[in-house]
């Protein structure tokens, strides 16, 4: 049989079929191909794994990565796939010999093809005669196949340098068809010299070959070789391997795969970054991802631009679910408020006003003849075949591999600021208890005035003193006990807005997001759920059609995983109320200080002021498991124990978890 039968190259991803039997490429009647330089396999080793991904009904990729040294000659590495764990001859489907090529950092990216659908098979690589690991991976079951259930997981965020990796070790205990990661796979940035803070000690300190400083003494990868350095670093982890051996991984990535809140080919690390392209940057990005993620995307290197890969793309499972991989990086638009236009990140990418935004997207769509583009995260091009995709098959379910999360999370800081100062009113006199929701209330209604204002000067707080008449308090005992309570726990009057607290996300993105929930529900697509991550949290809850409408109606459901290993979303928002004293007024938004013990009191802020939160743990890392069966989508998160001193904990690794289940015909969660 001829050799390009069995072995095809595009893109360095090579295409083998699985024929039982099969010795090696070549054979049959035709002329034997010459064997090739072997490249010294013997100065090589396995020392990144094994790992599979995309499965599909009569396919898989396989991935490995030797390490040596033979002048830059490819090495040959023959690859061996079975339907059973010894490898014995009779159930080889695969016995190929393939090319690990220094262009591609020695990596092999293999696709296998003629698999049968719904299986499980074994798949291990040789240099000479010494195996590597043995992976498992399985196939998905063919499109129409009645399906009683699906196992999966899927995770985020497993920064090297925070907390540790036991989540992993946990997840390759579970029998899993698959896992989904929804980005940050890898973190660009590596503390600059020696590094202090909450990481496990196994994880020593990197040294990028390159690399650029940053005025925090960080150091960002820039090159091939420092992106490339990462993906080694990481996969020199025995817990990721053994994961990666376990199952076939779906994988798209996120930001950090390129640089911190990047859009295109932009990175955004001071206010006037992402005014120049950073083409060569993202490019080499995309190149390591590509060279080391098992993926079934090419990549076209005569391509000069920056988008020179596409990596959204679907997957179907029997009946029973419709998975689709979107990218949401790679053709978003700017901010809708740009960094460099308020001067920080502040009121640009966080904290920023719900109306200003509103107004600023307006106007962009507006400019544009009412088109999307410079308002979209998804890009033309990828929105319409979302469109396209998302009902397209007649399965059960609809999920949505989305890096960031679609839900609502707001704060209306005029309401939340006149509750607690209600609060303290009715802890010094308990008389008021019966009136604090209308203390409350008329206080915001004062405190917006002096938001119209500008000003809090000359504010006579009208509402309130009507309210607190009812209980005996008049002008004179108002302006001795009840005002300077007050006023010692107001914020800046700038702060009297209702926020968007993440305009990176899709709250940032507000009118794509509206047009795709229109399209879900003009076509009457039910059961649609999104897997999100990015930040940092677990939530889950209803996505709307208009958020902002007087009466929102949900339309799918969004499920969002903490990061595997990362800060939490919860520190990140302590560190602003500690240190930035314009919004130290709002630290009880955040979190208390009882007695010397931390509490988290973001969890209620943010369930306040957005009732389509069924769920919410911002002081969480962790993974979600899901069981998916046509009755109804069962998600549990793990919340992973903390760090031991330097060491991650002892198995099993989950201090907790929550239960949280879509029931097939509705929009909601319930969590028990």
């Amino acid at each position: 049989m001829d050799r390009r039968q069995f072995l095809k190259w595009g893109s360095f991803l090579t295409v083998t079929v699985a024929t039982g039997g099969l010795s090696a490429c070549g054979g049959g009647d035709d002329d034997p191909a010459p064997e090739p330089d072997a490249g010294n396999p013997e100065n090589f080793n396995f020392v990144h794994g094994v790992a599979s991904g995309d499965p599909r009904p009569d396919s898989v990729i396989v991935w490995t990565r030797v390490e040596g040294s033979n002048g830059r000659r490819p090495v040959v590495v023959r690859l061996q796939v079975s339907t059973q764990q010894d490898f014995a001859p009779p159930t080889l489907l695969v016995n190929q010999p393939l090319m690990a090529l220094p262009d591609w950092d020695y990596t092999i990216r293999n696709k296998v093809t003629g698999l049968s659908p719904g299986t499980r098979y074994f798949y291990r690589f040789l240099l000479g005669n010494r195996p590597s690991t043995t992976g498992r991976t399985r196939t998905a079951a063919a499109a129409g196949t009645p399906l009683e259930q699906l196992r999966f997981a899927f995770v985020s965020c497993q920064d090297w340098n925070a907390n540790h990796w036991a989540g992993m070790e946990e997840l390759v205990q579970q029998d899993l068809d698959f896992i989904v990661h929804v980005g940050d796979y890898i973190y660009e940035a590596v503390p600059g010299g020696s590094r202090t803070g909450n990481v496990e000690d196994r994880h020593t300190v990197l040294q990028l070959p390159n690399g650029t400083v940053l005025p925090d003494g960080s150091v960002y990868a820039t090159t091939l070789d420092d992106y490339r350095y990462l993906y080694r670093s990481y996969r020199s982890d025995a817990r990721l391997q053994a994961l990666h051996a376990a199952f076939p991984m779906i994988a798209i990535w996120d930001d950090h795969e390129f640089s911190d809140n990047c859009w295109q080919d932009r990175q955004t690390y001071n206010i006037t970054d992402d005014q120049t392209p950073r083409t060569a940057r993202r490019r080499a990005a995309s190149q390591a991802w590509f060279e080391f993620m098992p993926a079934d995307v090419t990549l076209d290197q005569n391509n000069p631009s920056f988008q020179n890969i596409q990596i959204y793309r679907a997957f179907t499972f029997g009946n029973l679910a419709t998975l689709l991989m979107t990218d949401e990086r790679l053709y978003r638009a700017d901010h809708i408020i740009p960094e460099a236009s308020v001067g920080r990140s502040i009121g640009s990418l966080y904290f920023v006003p719900t109306a200003t935004l509103a107004a600023a997207e307006a106007q962009k769509i507006a400019a544009a003849g009412n088109a999307l583009t410079p308002v979209s995260m998804l890009g033309d091009n990828q929105r319409a075949w979302w469109q396209d995709r998302i009902g397209a098959d007649a399965t059960t379910w609809k999920l949505w591999g989305n890096q960031l999360s679609l839900l609502r999370m707001q704060i209306d800081v005029p309401l939340a600021v006149a509750r607690l100062i209600a609060r303290a009113l009715v802890a010094a006199n308990n008389a008021l208890a019966a009136l604090e929701t209308a203390i409350a209330n008329a206080l915001a209604d004062d405190l917006r005035a002096a938001r119209t204002a500008g000003t809090y000067v000359n504010l006579a707080y009208t509402a309130l003193r009507n309210v607190l008449v009812q209980a005996g308090i008049d002008s004179t005992a108002f302006d001795t006990s009840i005002k300077p309570v007050i006023e010692a726990r107001l914020p800046a009057v700038t702060l009297l807005e209702r926020f968007i607290l993440n305009a990176d996300q899709w709250d940032g993105f507000n009118a794509e997001r509206k047009n795709l929930m229109a399209f879900l529900k003009t076509n009457g697509i039910r059961n649609v759920v999104a897997l999100s991550g990015d930040i940092h949290a677990f939530f889950g809850g209803q996505v709307m059609d208009d958020y902002d409408a007087a009466a929102p109606a949900p339309v799918m459901v969004d499920l969002v995983t903490a990061g595997l290993s990362s800060n939490t979303l919860l520190s990140s928002f302590r560190t602003v109320v500690d240190t930035d004293a314009a919004f130290a007024a709002l630290r009880e938004l955040i979190y208390s200080n009882v007695g010397g013990t931390i509490v988290n009191t973001f969890d209620a802020t943010l369930r306040a002021f957005n009732p389509w939160l069924r769920h919410a743990d911002t002081n969480a890392e962790g993974y979600a498991l899901v069981t998916l069966t046509p009755q109804k989508l069962s998600c549990t998160f793990h919340t992973m124990k903390p760090l031991a001193g330097g060491s991650a904990p002892a198995q099993p690794a989950t201090a907790g978890t929550r239960l949280l289940e879509v029931a097939a015909g509705t929009a909601d969660v319930t969590v028990t």
